[in-house]
């Protein structure tokens, strides 16, 4: 496949009236840049020029003053690129003047990530997702996005206006399309329901791996799961969310899941557009937030993964009660000491890459059971068939029915989430029952 060759722009706003967001500015340029080049490298395109420009005040119009427009136009050898990128959002006027002055093809930020999204797109859903993504953003993109916008159709009738612009029909197509795809979407998301309500009564944990994209998420995945989830060097590298059921110790199991990574500035339409994905961390008991300990730019990336996690819906205290920090390449840097992170005194250690550290985070995961599942004796009435049956199907029974002398029943030894032990006691007042602090489930 050929190369995309682009001109990559990087906009500085050095007025921060006017800073699209605090990654477009002078301090974070080092790790913006390094991420923009990533996501090139993840659209199959090969830089070929390179350019910072300073922006006290952007020009509604082109963005950029005349004098750098004309020193672009002027000192580079556009002939030499097929693609312009602006690594920041454009008004629509200020993409239609900039590809007209330049007379080549220029996207976006948000464009780039978009086309990078529709490339990694696997399953029906995440095409479906990807789509009306698109579809939002070159709504507001008319403007520029047909030559023939300024045709009309004739009315059928003899007298009257001119009739439908060219440009108000195919934005009612466009929203037709929303609303086509929204709804697919909308059964998308309602079979997903259906799907989680037998893993919530399976009595597994389910754990979702989140965090910044390329921070090491997929290769923990395969190395609990043993699965072989696509693991590259690259931006959004894996894109459709994938489940799999985990054996820990002592027949203990959870359902862990690989989601999309997050990325600074990520696209309100992408946002929006994978909401039926992003639920599925909803439903999660934990999330288990991975960290890059070899980028400088922790912090950040750590700031940007939790303001995204507010903004899909979560509270600072489900948050707090959730989030489990897991510091991958421990190899590069081991220190997390002076870092500044969230809810850090609940975290694991790991080196993905050597699978150092994954047994310390599976025995972490099984005290997490452990303290959702707590073991429980019940004393059972010999005639208590139904309560029997209830318990063996709402409750891993490891130790099955006994006999017992001082007691005119049975014992039954089990693990019970919380949640249904509170059933059982508002259902079964009259069962006795008591905690196991430690047993052997072999």
């Amino acid at each position: 496949m050929n190369k995309y060759k682009t001109f990559l722009l990087f906009p500085i706003f050095k007025n921060y009236k006017f800073c699209q967001n605090e990654i477009f500015n002078q301090k974070n340029f080092i790790s913006r840049s390094s991420e923009t080049r990533s996501l090139v490298q993840a659209l199959d395109g090969s830089i070929v020029f390179e350019k910072i420009i300073n922006i006290n005040i952007p020009k509604p119009s082109l963005l950029f003053s005349k004098t750098v427009t004309d020193q672009i136009k002027y000192n580079f050898n556009l002939d030499e690129v097929d693609l312009i990128i602006i690594d920041c959002s454009l008004s629509p006027i200020q993409h239609r003047n900039l590809e007209r002055f330049f007379d080549k093809k220029i996207i976006d930020r948000t464009q780039l990530i978009i086309e990078i999204f529709g490339l990694r797109a696997a399953t029906k859903e995440g095409k479906l997702q990807v789509e009306l993504a698109n579809l939002s953003f070159e709504r507001t993109r008319l403007v520029r996005s047909w030559t023939h916008l300024e045709r009309q159709r004739g009315g059928l009738s003899k007298v009257g206006g001119p009739g439908e612009s060219q440009i108000e029909l195919d934005k009612r197509m466009i929203n037709t399309k929303i609303k086509q795809l929204k709804k697919l979407l909308s059964k998308v998301r309602q079979t997903r329901e259906i799907q989680r309500k037998p893993r919530k009564n399976d009595n597994n944990l389910i754990f979702s791996l989140v965090g910044y994209t390329n921070s090491g998420k997929s290769t923990i995945f395969n190395n609990l799961t043993s699965s072989k989830v696509l693991v590259k060097d690259m931006v959004f590298a894996t894109l459709d969310t994938k489940m799999s059921l985990v054996n820990l110790s002592n027949k203990k199991k959870i359902i862990l899941s690989d989601t999309v990574g997050f990325i600074s500035a990520l696209p309100t339409e992408l946002i929006d557009s994978f909401n039926s994905s992003l639920e599925e961390l909803f439903s999660s008991d934990y999330l288990l937030l991975v960290h890059d300990l070899s980028n400088p730019n922790i912090e950040n990336e750590a700031k940007l993964v939790f303001d995204t996690l507010k903004k899909i819906g979560f509270t600072e205290e489900v948050l707090k009660s959730k989030i489990i920090n897991i510091f991958n390449k421990s190899d590069i840097n081991s220190n997390i000491d002076n870092i500044d992170i969230k809810f850090k005194n609940k975290f694991v250690k790991t080196c993905a890459l050597t699978k150092d550290g994954t047994k310390n985070l599976i025995n972490y995961l099984e005290k997490l059971v452990d303290k959702n599942f707590p073991d429980i004796l019940f004393f059972i009435p010999t005639d208590s068939l139904k309560i029997s049956s209830w318990l063996h199907k709402n409750s891993f029974v490891y130790n099955d029915i006994y006999c017992d002398a001082n007691f005119t029943g049975n014992k039954v030894k089990s693990k019970i989430s919380i949640q249904k032990l509170e059933h059982f006691k508002s259902n079964f007042p009259h069962i006795k029952i008591n905690s196991i602090k430690q047993t052997n489930h072999d």
